[in-house]
């Protein structure tokens, strides 16, 4: 499967909205698995997970990993995930699509900001304001560092389960951030001083 999938393609972007969907794919990247057993996994009927599963395949976002023969002579279809991570580009979609993204990005940045506050003492530097408006604009920012940084990685091509491109990703795009804070930190200071 490709290390990354940048969805900036509309049509593509509505089908994500579900969040089952979403749960699907997750499913599907860390090892192939059959509709029953997505079902069973989900907790969904097979006729829900099927549903599901036809719009994922006809947007090319599922795909068959193997077929095999089990003992009873029962054809077992295999789905996979066409990539491992997927990454939203929120300035490419319009504002009614991409708002269904954005609780994801947000806690992303949540996580980030909460960890580098919670282990970096020399963040305090930052001075970052706890508000709603900066939580937002780190949150934009990030979102477009990890767009910037996964393209670089769409053509890789990796197994199930690998979380190494996953981090390089975030790291490029949690460096260009900071790069960012430190230059704004650095402007700040230049019109004070």
């Amino acid at each position: 499967m490709k290390a990354v999938y940048i969805v900036n393609d509309v049509k593509v972007a509505k089908v994500l909205v579900d969040p089952m969907r979403r749960a699907i794919l997750d499913l599907l990247r860390q090892r192939p698995m059959t509709q029953a057993g997505l079902a069973n996994e989900l907790g969904l009927t097979g006729a829900s997970l099927n549903h599901h599963m036809k719009i994922l395949r006809s947007k090319k976002l599922v795909t068959i990993f193997k077929r095999e023969v089990e003992r009873h002579r029962i054809m077992q279809i295999f789905f996979s995930s066409v990539a491992y991570l997927f990454v939203y580009d929120l300035d490419s979609l319009p504002k009614n699509i991409a708002r269904y993204f954005n609780p994801i990005s947000l806690e992303r940045a949540r996580a980030a900001v909460s960890l580098l506050l919670l282990y970096n003492k020399e963040l305090s530097a930052y001075d970052i304001e706890q508000s709603p408006d900066t939580i937002n604009a780190i949150s934009e920012n990030l979102s477009r560092y990890l767009v910037m940084a996964a393209k670089y990685y769409e053509k890789q091509v990796i197994n199930h389960g690998n979380e190494s491109y996953v981090y390089e990703i975030y790291g490029k795009a949690m460096a260009n951030l900071l790069n960012e804070g430190k230059k704004w930190v650095s402007l700040v200071q230049n019109k004070k001083g």
